[in-house]
């Protein structure tokens, strides 16, 4: 009957003594809470610094829908044009390189109505991994690169 109770080993044999030592976890919770804790915090931090990846290709985006948004009304690559875009980079904080490409002017920088063109904005996010106390930071360099083609809504009138 007693040795029922004392497992296969017998009374002293090391698994026996595994519960005791197990029963024993005053304080543990706080370790295990502070472990999560910490995890979670890296994990919403992770997050965050990726959103703010999509929210710079996003300014990008709309920079250049205005852009070729005034280009389509104008007509023509104007300084109308140029002035939206030097605003906006402004205001975005973003620097990209603006193109005009795929445009077949009828005269002096004047497109034709029904003519389309593309308007290219390009772009690069620094993503900063870390940064150590003895060292440069760790970045690394996103290319963004945003196309949009309108189409001319002006008509000019060409001499003959």
């Amino acid at each position: 009957m007693n040795s029922r109770h004392r497992g296969i080993r017998g009374r002293f044999s090391p698994l026996m003594s595994m519960p005791r030592l197990l029963a024993n976890r005053q304080g543990s919770s706080y370790f295990d809470l502070m472990i999560k804790t910490l995890v979670v915090i890296t994990l919403m931090l992770t997050v965050m610094s990726f959103l703010s990846i999509f929210t710079t290709y996003l300014n990008l985006n709309y920079v250049c829908r205005r852009v070729v948004r005034v280009v389509e009304l104008e007509g023509e690559v104007s300084d109308r044009a140029y002035d939206v875009f030097y605003r906006l980079k402004q205001q975005t904080g973003l620097s990209p390189e603006m193109t005009v490409d795929e445009v077949d002017y009828c005269q002096d920088q004047k497109i034709q109505l029904r003519d389309t063109f593309t308007i290219t904005l390009a772009d690069s996010y620094s993503f900063t991994i870390f940064t150590p106390s003895f060292a440069p930071p760790v970045v690394i360099q996103i290319p963004m690169k945003v196309s949009i083609t309108g189409m001319s809504e002006h008509y000019w009138k060409l001499p003959k």
